[in-house]
């Protein structure tokens, strides 16, 4: 739902957006051969079910600021949230002007909206009830709920999303910061689409091996997709181009001294969006898989190793579950490659040793039996990879992460993208 004139903005460009997605969709999927029919169409179905269902929200706040919709009563629980947000927007109300009437800093009201008013107590639901003139049905029954503190600063590494200019719109110091932290939490999750952040991270998958910050976590999400977003890609992503030879071509790059940048470009032409962002305290993250808008795909990266066989091995795990795993059960899945679990990561972890060497090939390579200095840089050879894509299968492999040091690539990745590695 829109509750505002900004949102509102955001959504009408997201349309034309979708809008150009369908008719690039439309007119190059004439040209895709060997995908079925129906696969074509269900994808058209999906850009065109997420296309209206923006256009009816945009409707209905066009209806509600016109005076075409009323609302004046409301007579079941479930429905009072939704009631009070029409509400304000029927009366011609911005949240601003709302907050005044009720007394409150309009940050304050923006974060009640954003959560659909979970966060609010009962006597702030029946003072907002009042003062928009909603009667309240006797079968009505409200209780009191407690707030989950989602836009405390406490909850966040603040500090550090404040020194990575998190805030661009932001002047002031860290203390200013501080004072204004669940405004500022706040429009980074708005800013990345995010109007019910419980709701939201209900289909996410997370490997780790340790605690991990779910504010920190969260918070990490919203700004990859808010980077996603900058993002224009002229090709819709279809999983069907991944073919042994679509892999090894991408494997290939590695052999170059700009793979990585490549790589990415790679990607990003094929349409999958790439992030690159540093992970947060607490997170313990290599990458993760996502979906924007439950269409498009997005690889995020941490380089929180900075080693190429790191480097490429994340990239491949990440894009198994962009082509094996991202959908309906998971539209995010992050990952701390560092644990070791079963299902589909260990799944994601096979494909991606696999995607860069194939198992027919390493089954039967001299370095699998044999490593050695000389062995890795014959067999990247053959292979047209760089070594440390043989060099990270062995020691991830045996386990003795000592070996090879001088062939895995140290210290070769971030300088690369220096601009994403400068705190």
């Amino acid at each position: 739902m829109i509750t505002n004139d900004r949102q509102y903005k955001i959504v009408k460009s997201q349309i034309e957006t979708f809008q150009e997605s369908l008719d690039l969709f439309s007119s190059s999927s004439l040209e895709v051969e060997n995908v079925h029919p129906k696969i074509l169409e269900a994808q058209r179905d999906a850009i065109n079910y997420k296309l209206n269902q923006l256009i009816r929200d945009v409707s209905e706040y066009e209806d509600l600021k016109s005076g075409k919709i009323v609302i004046a009563e409301v007579s079941d629980l479930h429905q009072l949230p939704i009631a009070l947000i029409k509400a304000r927007i029927a009366n011609g109300l911005t949240q601003s002007e709302l907050a005044e009437k009720l007394g409150m800093k309009e940050q304050q009201l923006q974060r009640y909206e954003a959560d659909q008013y979970e966060s609010a107590s009962l006597k702030t639901l029946q003072r907002v009830a009042e003062v928009l003139n909603i009667r309240l049905n006797a079968d009505v029954q409200i209780k009191d709920v407690e707030s989950p503190e989602i836009y405390s600063a406490k909850k966040y590494p603040f500090k550090q999303m404040f020194q990575r200019r998190w805030f661009p719109n932001f002047s002031g110091s860290l203390n200013d910061a501080l004072k204004d932290s669940p405004e500022l939490i706040a429009n980074l999750y708005e800013s990345a689409g995010i109007k019910n952040i419980q709701l939201a991270f209900n289909r996410k998958s997370v490997r780790t091996n340790g605690e991990t910050n779910e504010f920190a976590l969260n918070i990490w999400y919203a700004r990859v997709i808010i980077k996603a977003r900058e993002q224009e890609l002229k090709t819709f992503f279809d999983s069907k181009i991944v073919t042994e030879d679509w892999l090894r071509n991408l494997a290939v790059l590695s052999s170059e001294i700009n793979g990585p940048l490549l790589a990415i470009l790679y990607l990003k032409n094929n349409g999958i969006r790439v992030v690159l962002e540093p992970q947060l305290e607490g997170t313990h993250l290599d990458g993760a898989a996502l979906l924007m808008d439950d269409l498009y795909p997005i690889i995020a990266m941490t380089l929180r190793y900075d080693r190429l066989d790191n480097f490429w091995f994340v990239l491949f795990h990440e894009l198994a579950h962009v082509v094996l795993h991202l959908g309906n059960q998971h539209i995010m899945i992050f990952d701390d490659l560092d644990a070791t679990v079963d299902g589909i990561e260990k799944e994601a972890d096979n494909y991606a040793l696999n995607a860069a060497i194939p198992d027919q090939v390493w089954k039967r390579s001299l370095v699998r039996f044999s490593p050695s200095h000389d062995t890795i840089i014959n067999q990247a050879r053959s292979l047209k990879i760089h070594t440390a894509l043989i060099a990270g299968r062995i020691r991830r492999e045996t386990g003795k992460y000592f070996l090879f040091n001088e062939l895995v690539g140290q210290n070769e990745v971030r300088k690369l993208f220096k601009d994403y590695f400068t705190q």
